[in-house]
């Protein structure tokens, strides 16, 4: 731990897990070392007097492949210091085999990822992570997508558990290596990582993203960004609806959304409008953090989901059918899966409400800022 000097009560995590299922180069030995260097290049910032505004951690967890039980019983044990305290979770795991930028995050985070890409040089040259991410999908800047969090790793505690916005990234490539003897020192050496510049451009990317969630005056959280994405993935909710040849509506929960997207668009002026002041506020700040740190909270519920009780989160979760994949909306998806048209409509109207909630909490911030 870094103690923050302006902002110690408020915490950014990194983390990424120890354990193999072989000798673990890739996964995770790639994502152990990535925490590691960004530790050693914070702690000398630290030893010459250059400490972060908010609290960096960084953790290593032991048995994330036995079901991530390193890091759930770590936000088990930390759950109050952690809801009071956390403002985001970078998680770094089996990320270095390749070339290929690519990552997965909370909405709220994306558009931080995308800015940080701008500032690595690129592992394989060619300008900067951005400049070649671009070119790879021939200067289409929609394409620049960043996946939705499903499951199988060490942000589930987080984000799923306690609703903390959670994010990582990697360069990937073809490997067939994955949980098994050949990923090595001497696979990663000669094939996975020559080099090993995508280690490089990793952690200095990595090291962006904790310092810029750690020294910015107001938390850089997109909740405009987020609340579009989120209106856009209504549209499965309907195709599922469709295919039942139900009257379900899922009008409540679009509307709630556009409500959160305008409170996210006026919170973000008044944002701009505080941060452009001559002489800043720092406690007006701390307030509209404080606020911020509740929009994704209030998305969970203390009951979860009616399949998984420990999954809190009605934003996403992993597909209760496969542990890996993204399934947004669960608690209305899963019900849509099981036939049950009675729970999608009770399940609708909970998740609008979940959403005006979080919604009052971005007009707090923007009030705090005012």
């Amino acid at each position: 731990m870094i103690r923050g000097s302006r902002q110690p009560d408020e915490w950014v995590i990194v983390g990424g897990h120890r354990d193999a299922w072989g000798p673990g180069a890739r996964d995770n030995i790639s994502g152990t070392v990535t925490v590691l260097e960004a530790a050693r290049a914070f702690a000398e910032l630290a030893r010459q007097g250059v400490r972060p505004a908010r609290t960096l951690i960084f953790a290593t967890w032991d048995a994330e492949e036995w079901a991530l039980v390193g890091s759930t019983e770590w936000v088990e044990e930390m759950e109050d210091s952690l809801r009071a305290h956390a403002a985001a979770y970078l998680n770094e795991d089996g990320t270095f085999s390749g070339k290929s930028f690519s990552g997965s995050a909370s909405p709220s985070l994306k558009a931080l990822i995308r800015d940080a890409a701008r500032a690595v040089p690129d592992p394989g040259g060619g300008g900067t992570v951005y400049d070649v991410w671009l070119r790879r999908h021939k200067g289409d800047t929609t394409a620049l997508t960043l996946g939705n969090l499903g499951g199988g790793s060490d942000f589930a505690g987080f984000y799923h558990h306690l609703g903390i916005p959670a994010g990582g990234i990697g360069f990937d490539g073809p490997d067939g290596i994955y949980h098994s003897m050949y990923d090595s020192y001497g696979w990663m050496s000669r094939f996975g990582d020559p080099g090993y510049r995508a280690h490089q451009a990793g952690a200095r990317l990595v090291a962006v993203l904790l310092a810029r969630l750690a020294n910015a005056d107001v938390l850089p959280l997109d909740y405009a960004g987020f609340g579009t994405e989120l209106t856009a993935l209504t549209s499965q909710l309907d195709s599922a609806v469709a295919k039942q040849q139900w009257t379900v509506s899922t009008q409540g929960l679009k509307d709630a959304l556009g409500r959160f997207t305008d409170a996210a668009r006026a919170f973000a002026r008044a944002r701009d409008s505080a941060l452009a002041a001559p002489a800043p506020d720092t406690a007006r700040f701390a307030r509209a953090d404080r606020a911020l740190m509740q929009v994704e909270r209030r998305l969970t519920r203390p009951e979860g989901l009616a399949s998984r009780a420990w999954y809190k989160s009605l934003q996403f979760a992993s597909d209760v059918d496969n542990g890996y994949a993204t399934m947004a909306f669960p608690s209305v998806n899963e019900a849509i899966r099981y036939a049950d048209a009675h729970t999608v409509e009770r399940e609708l109207a909970q998740l609008a409400a979940r959403v005006d909630e979080a919604r009052l909490a971005l007009e707090e911030a923007a009030a705090a800022l005012r």
